[in-house]
């Protein structure tokens, strides 16, 4: 119960409070907006840069952490699209959709925060091999699947795709910038480095608010039992699955615990976006963000207080 109020408790506090904010009219619904541009391009690239700088490679490589991360995630993404009936695909870029609804985690509004509250700054790390390996390969899939015609060539539109998502997102890069100031030893200049633990702090406390202001809006509607089943899978089996195989390999308790809980985070924001430019399954997507966010709440309030002993 100690760990349920020292950890959880503050947590889910400032996501209400963002939601409060927002829906009594404390803050605007345009300002969410700007919160979130604040987070994604100020607040989370320096704290992950600077985390990434105290690394080695040896820790950031870690083959069984990716292994055994992208296993549960892909059994996962694989029962959401076939394990239900009611929930055909229509073609490849919807079957796509569908497995990004169960198994892309909210790992910057959530997988950041509850890390690094967790388990400290080492925490980080985990979030960033996890978010970095998963959002490369689901985005050089989309590049793909989804490609559609602006006038060029199949490949050209491809790399438009993969350089709009990936090369020009901070929050990707900003890690892979850090990783590469470690391994070649490269001193941080102090002003820079203070600018940097100035907004770094600001990360975590800021996307759970903003995550909570997010979801004033957000609706609960189309297919019940479609939506049901993608919650299910998400917060439920997503880390079932991963506790299985984190078992099942054998991994380190923090490395072990690290896959339960990013496996155990709702579904990203970026689905819904994605689900709207590809036009594929957006009431789900809008649906499944607000069900297994609200659902997270009381899976993680279980989940994190379990993570944290086992660790320890």
């Amino acid at each position: 119960m100690e760990l349920v109020i020292n950890i959880v408790l503050p947590v889910f506090a400032v996501i209400f409070s963002g939601w409060f904010a927002c829906r009594s009219g404390g803050i605007p619904v345009s300002a969410v907006q700007a919160l979130n541009h604040f987070i994604i391009n100020y607040a989370v690239p320096p704290m992950l840069f600077l985390a990434m700088t105290k690394v080695s490679l040896d820790a950031l490589v870690n083959p069984s952490f990716i292994a055994a991360y992208f296993i549960a995630t892909m059994v996962t993404m694989a029962l959401g699209v076939f394990g239900y009936r009611g929930l055909k695909s229509r073609d490849s870029l919807d079957a796509t959709v569908i497995s990004l609804i169960c198994g892309w985690g909210n790992t910057i509004y959530m997988g950041v925060p509850l890390a690094f509250y967790l388990f400290g700054e080492k925490g980080t790390v985990p979030v960033v091999i996890a978010t970095l390996s998963t959002n490369m390969v689901f985005i050089i899939g989309l590049a793909f699947v989804g490609n559609k015609s602006t006038g060029g060539t199949y490949w050209q539109n491809a790399w438009k795709t993969f350089s709009r998502m990936f090369l020009k997102n901070p929050v990707l890069i900003a890690p892979i910038a850090g990783g590469l100031f470690s391994y070649f030893s490269i001193p941080l200049p102090v002003p820079v480095n203070n600018l940097f633990s100035m907004l770094a702090p600001s990360a975590a406390p800021v996307a759970l608010f903003a995550m909570g202001a997010s979801l004033v809006g957000i609706k609960i509607q189309g297919e019940t039992g479609r939506l049901v089943w993608v919650t299910l899978v998400k917060v439920v089996f997503n880390p079932l699955i991963a506790l299985l195989v984190v078992y099942l390999m054998g991994l380190e308790p923090f490395w072990a615990a690290s896959v339960v809980l990013m496996s155990s985070l709702p579904t990203g924001s970026m689905v819904f976006i994605l689900a709207q430019q590809y036009e594929r399954r957006v009431e789900l997507a809008s649906s499944a963000i607000m069900s297994t966010t609200i659902l997270s709440l009381f899976s993680l309030a279980v989940i994190l207080p379990l993570l944290q002993i086992w660790v320890e």
